[in-house]
């Protein structure tokens, strides 16, 4: 009798490979796994930053809203120097405008409210 089919005779299944099939997917997903939670994290840790830098920009926001109530700026200025600022930005708003332009004539036209 060969080793062969010795080797049937007691696996006669193929349990073995089987079962060590079985095993390299269980790696293969605890190593998916692991790489899933890393990435949710990472997107736990980018929504509180994007949060963080959001109320940030509203807080300045808010102060110089109170400041342009008591101290009025000529809107044109404000739009040369937005126009300039972002002149190789190529973000506009959907009307042509850039979008910097957009949200300080936005912050002005709230500061009037």
């Amino acid at each position: 009798m060969s080793d062969e089919s010795h080797d049937e005779n007691n696996d006669p299944l193929g349990m073995e490979g089987f079962s060590r099939h079985m095993d390299d997917v269980q790696t293969s997903l605890q190593k998916v796994s692991s790489g899933m939670e890393l990435l949710a994290n990472s997107a736990i840790r980018q929504g509180q930053d994007t949060e963080n830098l959001a109320a940030h920009i509203l807080a300045i926001e808010t102060m110089l809203t109170v400041v342009l109530r008591q101290i009025p700026v000529d809107i044109a200025e404000v739009r040369a120097e937005a126009e300039r600022r972002s002149m190789n930005s190529d973000g506009t708003d959907g009307s042509g405008k850039s979008m910097v332009v957009s949200l300080c004539e936005d912050i002005l036209k709230r500061a009037d409210d």
